[in-house]
């Protein structure tokens, strides 16, 4: 892929400030990504080990892990491969008083005479190594330092996606949009050093243009950098002609099918390309192929985008022609090498005729390659004109959540000749848009318009948004069965409003009526694969949904897929959360301008989310407190989430001291769920006010028609703690810890245990805090008004909790009585019967016994 752009600027100061063109890049990049890996090297280093060696392709960041790490150890001395026999010889005369840390960098290039001084220094027990360099490249002497377990040998491969974004976003400051993020991170393939060449050559070529605080890479422009143009020389002008027109071609195609490279390029060019560690093979795989098939890649990332970036016009069209006939004449091209053929068409000039640029379109869409399906749809409109054309980039562009892009070009079309056929194609896309924006009053006035079946499946989108599930259906109708375009958006309602009802077993059981055990094979899968886990999760079979979600989430992120991975993610922070995972779950659920799904309704769920997860956490200095959650969620629309968002604010409330409002929140959640037949909220609601200990509902007594074992858990959870039942109580934990809700079981527990004590079973109490104990390891540090005081002797009742936990954070007397509407002196006397009952004789003391 490549682009015209101007040459590759001067190298770009450091600093944080953006810079005229763009954010400045740090030469001294965080370590994000590579906390696993400082912390084995750590351990190396101060365990029983003689050190570490630091190897790795190149530009993985082995230097850079090395400098971290002395700058967190004592009496430490950089060695350079040229000065090594004379610092060796020194360092042998000194006996220092005890242990040092000696780096050597980049040990391939060691002389004889450097191997045989490392040697000697290996063999002193006051010195630790640190060495850095390719273990395949250096002298087979030094292979011993490793295999007899002298050196603890800490590889460093590429980062992975989320790494590879987390250091991009570091490296600018957080100045990045978020697809530019993405684009980033997949240009740098996780090698660190290629990102940051790459991130700097877009800066001094003015690629970057502002979007409100951030800066944006264009979808069709790819940075020139001289920087790696120079660190490849040296490889490329090594290479015959013939190799490095076989390397490049390489570039262009890959992930390039090795049997097609075989008809091209020969297999004598590719041993020899693998030979001088210039290409891998990795195994393919897909359902598409009877067997794995494999692919051939350049085997430095920052050498294939030199490659690809010095591939001239013409001869890069003459390796399109000749590999594009390569797949031809076999006739078993993947829809993805047909993608990258369209890519490589455009990049050269050349339009593909509409139906070859459609189809890719189509299959970039499935796959979630949405900046590669924008670039083709914009595209075949702008070269076509044709309904197709516009309908394919309508929905594009509904993907991306374009939603003025979207509404601009059904205007565009408007005034085209056949606009009439156009707009019939863009306005359904565009009812989509406005309802997934929240503007109904304009959604209703579209859609209107519509025919009749694309009227009634636009009104069930606008219901379901809008919270009103009495009025969305829950079955999918027999033509909209037999339409693979429809039935995914049909039976995703139809699954989403299940579950609110309390019908998840309905809600699997269409699943598998028409898909069957699996997933989708002729319709969305990704979506149909997070809808069939949320109905997992409301069933009551948390880890399975757990399981699924991750490996969404990661095939999605692996994938560089714009927003998708970020929707995988929130739904994957849910499960967590569920699941009492929170530390786990907030970054999946705290969205920022590099981490967004782009739809409203979206973007309120994980805002939602994310107060429900910190309510539950610890507070922490210089994490938002719950003033900052309160204007988090003011501006937030209640839409499907109204009983989550009421359940966000009901527990700032009762950390407030207020429970009076947390109550009348609760109860009209309640109240709202049960009107729209949503009992799986209503249930969710109802399990929250016994979990804050307020005045409960009156349906907490009602047989709600809800479905499988956890959402009856947890109804019966509030019934138990209304009605101080212990048996109910101990079968609803036991339930709650069989499904994977270990912190709602652990919460339980305590609350059995308080049962037990006030009843005199001392014994059993200690058991039930010992079983809540055991849960609580799975959680992290969690900290939930059931949790307050665990197993502290006698037991309080929920207003000394609140009066206690208030007081634990420092207010005085007088402010807990506002908070509470009650007197200073009511304070002081349920303060002092707190005191008692704990043992504890003031503030600071009952602060430090809170998070027991």
């Amino acid at each position: 892929m490549t682009s015209a752009v101007r040459a590759a600027a001067s190298p770009i100061p450091t600093g944080s400030a953006p810079g005229p063109l763009g954010p400045v890049v740090s030469d001294r990049p965080s370590l994000a990504g590579r906390e696993r890996e400082l912390a084995l090297a750590l351990g190396a280093l101060n365990g029983g080990s003689g050190g570490v060696w630091i190897t790795g392709g190149p530009g993985v960041g082995k230097t850079r892990l090395a400098q971290e790490i002395t700058t967190m150890v004592t009496r430490v001395e950089w060695i350079t491969p040229v000065e090594t026999p004379e610092e060796v010889s020194r360092l042998l005369r000194h006996h220092p008083r005890g242990p040092r840390v000696v780096c050597v960098d980049d040990a391939p290039q060691l002389s004889r005479e450097g191997v045989d001084s490392l040697l000697l220094l290996a063999a002193r027990a006051t010195v630790k190594l640190l060495v850095t360099g390719d273990t395949e490249r250096v002298d087979p002497r030094l292979h011993t330092l490793w295999k007899d377990q002298r050196l603890s040998r800490l590889e460093l491969a590429p980062l992975d996606a989320v790494g590879a974004r987390r250091l991009a976003g570091t490296m600018t400051g957080d100045r990045l949009t978020r697809s530019s993020v993405i684009r980033f991170a997949a240009m740098s393939a996780g090698n660190p050093l290629l990102l940051r060449e790459v991130l700097r050559a877009a800066i001094g070529q003015g690629l970057l243009s502002r979007q409100g605080a951030h800066w944006h890479l264009a979808d069709d422009t790819v940075p020139v950098s001289g920087a790696l143009r120079d660190l490849v020389a040296q490889d490329l002008d090594a290479l015959s002609e013939v190799r490095r027109d076989a390397l490049q071609l390489i570039a262009l195609a890959e992930p390039a099918r090795l049997e097609v490279l075989e008809d091209v390029v020969g297999v004598p060019a590719l041993l020899a390309l693998e030979d001088q560690g210039l290409i891998r093979a990795v195994g393919g795989h897909g359902a598409e192929a009877v067997r794995p098939v494999s692919t051939v890649t350049v085997r430095h990332p920052y050498l294939g985008h030199v490659l690809r970036q010095e591939a001239a016009a013409l001869r890069s069209r003459h390796w399109l022609d000749t590999w594009a006939a390569a797949l031809q004449a076999r006739g078993d091209a993947r829809p993805a090498e047909w993608v990258t053929v369209a890519r490589w068409q455009l990049d050269t000039g050349c339009v593909p005729v509409e139906p070859v640029l459609l189809d890719a379109t189509r299959y970039a869409l499935r796959a979630y390659e949405l900046p590669v399906a924008a670039r083709l749809a914009r595209a075949a409109w702008h070269t076509y004109r044709t309904p197709d054309a516009a309908g394919l980039l309508g929905r594009v562009l509904l993907a991306e959540a374009e939603f003025e892009a979207l509404r601009r070009l059904a205007a565009e079309a408007q005034a085209l000749p056949g606009g009439k056929d156009i707009r019939a194609r863009l306005d359904p896309l565009v009812a989509r848009a406005l309802i997934l924006q929240g503007r109904y009053r304009e959604a209703e006035l579209l859609t209107a318009r519509l025919p009749e079946e694309q009227r009634e499946a636009a009104g069930g989108l606008a219901a379901y948004f809008r919270g009103r599930f009495r009025s969305t259906p829950t079955e999918v109708p027999p033509q909209v069965r037999r339409s693979p375009a429809r039935i995914t958006e049909a039976t995703l309602l139809a699954m989403a409003t299940l579950c609110r009802q309390g019908r998840p077993l309905d809600a699997l059981d269409l699943h598998h009526e028409l898909f069957g055990t699996g997933s989708a094979h002729h319709c969305d899968r990704g979506w149909m694969d997070e809808m069939y886990s949320m109905a997992l999760l409301y069933a009551g079979r948390l880890e399975e949904a757990e399981s699924l979600l991750t490996k969404a989430y990661r095939e999605a992120t692996e994938g560089h897929r714009v927003r998708v991975d970020a929707q995988r993610g929130l739904a994957l922070g849910w499960a967590l959360h569920e699941r009492g995972r929170l530390h786990e779950a907030l970054p999946y659920v705290s969205f920022t301008p590099a981490y967004q799904v782009g739809w409203q309704a979206w973007q309120d769920q994980a805002l939602i989310c994310a107060a429900l997860v910190r309510g539950g956490l610890p507070a922490v200095p210089g994490r938002a407190g719950t003033a900052s959650a309160e204007d988090a969620l003011r501006d937030v629309e209640p839409g499907p989430h109204a009983t989550a968002l009421a359940v966000a604010r009901a527990r700032t409330a009762h950390r407030d001291g207020d429970q009076v409002a947390a109550a009348r929140l609760l109860e009209g959640a309640v109240e709202v769920a049960l009107g729209e037949a949503a009992y799986g909220d209503a249930v969710m609601a109802l399990h929250e006010g016994a979990r804050l200990g307020v005045e409960p509902h009156t349906a907490v007594r009602d047989d709600l028609p809800v479905q499988g074992p956890y959402l009856h858990a947890r109804l019966h959870y509030a019934r138990a703690v209304s009605a101080g039942d212990e048996r109910m109580l101990s079968r609803v934990c036991r339930t709650l810890a069989e499904c994977g809700a270990e912190l709602y079981a652990a919460e339980g527990y305590a609350e059995l245990a308080r049962l037990q004590r006030r009843a005199g079973r001392a014994r059993s109490a200690t058991a039930a805090t010992t079983q809540a104990r055991t849960l609580l390891r799975g959680c992290g540090d969690v900290i939930t008004p059931p949790l307050y005081f665990l197993g502290e002797g006698p037991t309080l009742s929920p207003r000394e909790r609140t009066v206690a936990a208030l007081a634990a954070r420092g207010l005085t007397d007088k402010e807990i009585a506002a908070r509470l509407v009650v007197s200073p002196r009511t304070v002081g006397n349920t303060l002092y019967r707190v005191y008692q009952k704990l043992g504890v004789g003031d503030r600071r003391e009952l602060s430090a016994l809170l998070p027991a």
